[in-house]
């Protein structure tokens, strides 16, 4: 999974969105999908995790 750019609002099978969302560090400027890495999602946006 590592290097993948599958985006997670095209990912149907919840094990692989589970690996691409996990310590999600950006978000969807688009549709707010999370990810962690910036190439999972189409426009990304830093953002704070909730505390």
């Amino acid at each position: 999974m590592r290097g993948s750019t599958t985006k997670v609002c095209a990912v149907t099978d919840i094990r692989v969105l589970d690996k691409l969302t996990e310590n999600a560090e950006v978000t969807c400027a688009r549709c707010g999908a999370k990810a962690h890495s910036k190439s999972n999602v189409c426009d990304p946006v830093p953002f704070e995790p909730d505390h």
